[in-house]
């Protein structure tokens, strides 16, 4: 794993054949496996800090149907979207008061073992996420 310091204020460890490319978003970094297309991670980090966390995430978890995260520096909740046979894997994590909302898009996978190997992988990224 290899460090990356966002210009956005926070840093995260990603795999050593990982690179961040150009996102058409704002205030937004994306990233991609070199060596084999596995899908597109996007980490955008808000722009404002979260008073009531808790309240902030149960509202989003009842309507998006999700998952409650809690790892040792990050709460959150996690939930998929399909839309147009595309699968879209995404998390709004706090850490140190912060949002950060995050998107996987799955790309060239084939069945649900390589995708949960490769959802496993995004997740120890994102455990990594630390605020500035």
């Amino acid at each position: 794993m290899k460090k990356f310091n966002s210009e956005y204020n926070y840093s995260i460890n990603i795999p050593e054949n990982w690179s961040e490319y150009e996102a058409d978003e704002k205030n937004t970094n994306a990233f991609f496996d070199t060596t084999k297309w596995t899908g597109n991670l996007r980490i955008t980090p808000m722009n404002y800090e979260i008073k009531s966390p808790k309240e902030f995430l149960s509202e989003i978890l009842i309507e998006k149907n999700g998952q409650n995260i809690d790892w040792k520096n990050v709460s959150g909740i996690y939930y998929v979207e399909n839309n147009k046979n595309e699968e879209i894997n995404y998390w709004y994590l706090i850490e140190n008061n912060k949002l950060y909302i995050c998107s996987f898009t799955i790309g060239n996978l084939n069945g649900k073992i390589e995708i949960e190997a490769e959802l496993m992988k995004v997740s120890e990224i994102l455990r990594s996420i630390e605020t500035k």
